[in-house]
């Protein structure tokens, strides 16, 4: 059964302060300070009705409404602090926030820029992931928050309390007793809310999926050509529907138990009241003390039910931080050491995938058993293989992505486990099927091949012109400086084939050893990758590259044909020998033209 960590609150308060310490400080004075308030304000009141009632029976008026003066003179006095607090409060609250936020993004991006790739499929992950990202942005704010008002609350409550123990001990003893109930109620089902929440996460994300097959623009297409509005609609409202129900009856079950405890606690209100009113009928008590103790009365019992709730958040919130540091804490799901070697400049040998056996997290389905290829420097192979042969999965694989379950890939005699991310990066190229389509400048979208590099290279004109979008990007309205996409204004959007000539031009800027391709043209037209192939033999000509196509036109300019099947390598030598032998390869392109 998880449990508040005493731990994971402290990290949180040092997340907080660390994140500004001068906005902390500040926010704490100002709550603590709006703790004192209503005491004065109780006093204030109960002198300004003595003196009222001292001024019905003395007859003196003069005195009295100077004496009254004054005392309104202090009350707008407070009450004028209070505001200039408030307001204060408002501002100092909101900057600090901005802080906070900024402070907690930062741990989340920092731990999603350094997971492993293979994290993404792994749902257990993915249920971590939801949770720490719906929580973190408001519960971590939520902790110190919670401290300053029960420190400002218990204040207040130790001022009140001493004030109604003045009259009888047993009245603050009577109130303490009838809450403690309530406290045992709420925070029994804080964590019962927490379990319920982590037991239906799936449900949740389950439910923000369909919500998002409904909105998403990725989708619209699709879903209007083949109607499937109403059946998404239709599950998501069977799913949300669902939760909420198992949500709402969690719900009722508290309220009836907090509803028993507060019916208890409004008898033993009445019973104090009594008291008081039987006090002051009995001339122990003034008439100002008598309105003094009905206010402390009341506004110590709002306080305490505050107070209650606060103890209860705080409860809740330190559960729900589990959460968030669950993420950070993340371990990786790898096998990874510690990188320290560096890609070989100049790679000398080439690529040697040296037995390895894979599968993705949570699949029973061996993608490779005991693969082993070679792939010399300098030379040009083409991946193929039907749909499951693991093309793909070797493209990741050879981008570091992924680690291979057993056996290693060396480039040269270095363990490609061993090298540096940033060495991979500068060393490896690739356009993948699932190119990414960045909402930026079109200089920038083929400036992030390589980063490195200045914006204004001559390199990365000459890389549009090889991919062949040079003169679309130059006649836009602001040219390679025109936004793509449809996120913002002035932006231009492009047709799939034109999206996928900029995710190529993206890979020719990198200047790596290593180029690989995977379904390079699946979205161009035959006139456009016949002007493309003659640029594919210029760049890959002294690089190492990897093409993965079903295309004959694209296999051909290949040194080599690698063909894979469910057993690992079926067969391989140059397109020429693979078509004359007649094998699977001959067969596979057979089928395509069928």
């Amino acid at each position: 059964m998880a449990q508040v960590s005493g731990r994971d609150i402290i990290r949180s308060l040092q997340l907080i302060w660390q994140s500004s310490r001068w906005w902390t400080i500040a926010n704490g004075l100002v709550l603590l300070l709006k703790g004192v308030i209503p005491l004065f304000l109780i006093f204030i009141i109960q002198h300004l009705v003595d003196q009222i009632g001292l001024v019905l029976s003395s007859g003196n008026k003069e005195v009295a409404f100077e004496t009254i003066g004054q005392v309104l003179f202090y009350a707008g006095g407070v009450f004028v602090l209070n505001a200039v607090l408030n307001s204060l409060g408002g501002i100092i609250r909101e900057k600090h926030s901005f802080y906070i936020n900024d402070a907690v993004q930062d741990l989340i991006h920092h731990r999603t820029v350094n997971l492993d790739f293979v994290n993404y499929d792994d749902y257990h992950f993915q249920n971590i992931y939801y949770r720490a990202v719906n929580e973190a942005a408001y519960r971590p704010s939520r902790i110190y928050y919670g401290f300053i008002h029960l420190l400002q609350n218990t204040i207040t409550l130790l001022l009140i309390g001493g004030l109604l123990a003045s009259l009888h001990w047993l009245m603050l003893v009577g109130l303490v007793m009838v809450s403690i109930p309530i406290i045992v109620i709420r925070l029994r089902f804080s964590h019962k809310i927490y379990s319920f929440k982590r037991e239906h996460t799936q449900e949740e994300r389950y439910v923000n999926y369909y919500n998002r097959l409904l909105t998403g623009k990725e989708f619209a297409k699709e879903r209007r050509v083949f109607n499937l509005s109403t059946l998404f609609k239709k599950r998501y409202e069977e799913a949300k529907v669902g939760l909420r129900y198992k949500r709402f009856r969690l719900l009722k079950l508290k309220t009836s138990y907090e509803l028993l405890v507060q019916l208890i606690t409004a008898f033993t209100l009445i019973a104090v009241f009594a008291y008081i009113s039987r006090e002051a009928v009995e001339g122990n008590i003034s008439q100002g003390q008598t309105v003094m103790f009905f206010l402390a009365l009341y506004r110590g019992y709002s306080f305490l039910q505050d107070l209650l709730g606060q103890i209860s958040a705080l409860y809740e919130d330190g559960l729900f931080l589990k959460n968030f540091f669950e993420f950070v804490d993340y371990e990786v799901v790898s096998s990874r050491k510690e990188r320290s070697a560096t890609f070989p400049e100049p790679m000398k040998e080439g690529l040697l995938i040296d037995h390895i056996s894979f599968k993705y997290p949570n699949s029973s389905r061996q993608v490779f058993k005991n693969l082993h290829l070679k792939i010399n420097k300098g030379e040009t192979v083409a991946l193929v293989g039907a749909n499951g042969a693991g093309k793909s999965t070797l493209v990741k694989l050879l981008c570091g992505l992924y680690e291979p379950d057993s056996g290693e890939i060396f480039i040269d005699d270095i363990a490609m486990s061993d090298i540096r991310l940033e060495s991979m990066a500068e060393n490896i190229s690739a356009v993948f099927q699932d190119f990414m389509l960045y909402n930026v400048s079109a200089k920038e979208n083929i400036w992030f091949g390589n980063i490195t590099k200045d914006k204004d290279d001559k390199d990365l004109v000459s890389s549009a012109k090889k991919s062949g979008v040079h003169q679309l990007l130059k006649d836009l309205p602001q040219g390679y400086e025109t936004p793509l996409g449809t996120l913002f204004k002035n932006s231009e959007m492009l047709s799939v084939g034109e999206w996928q000539r900029i995710a190529l031009s993206r890979s020719f800027f990198n200047d790596a050893q290593l180029v690989i391709l995977d379904e390079p043209t699946s979205s161009l037209d035959a006139f456009t990758e016949a002007k493309l192939i003659d640029h594919f033999k210029a760049i890959t000509e002294g690089r190492t590259a990897i093409i993965v196509s079903h295309r004959m036109s694209t296999i051909h300019i290949a040194d080599r044909v690698i063909v894979l099947d469910d057993t690992g390598v079926a067969e391989e030598g140059s397109p020429e020998e693979l078509l004359k032998q007649k094998g699977v390869f001959y067969q596979m392109l057979a089928s395509f033209k069928k």
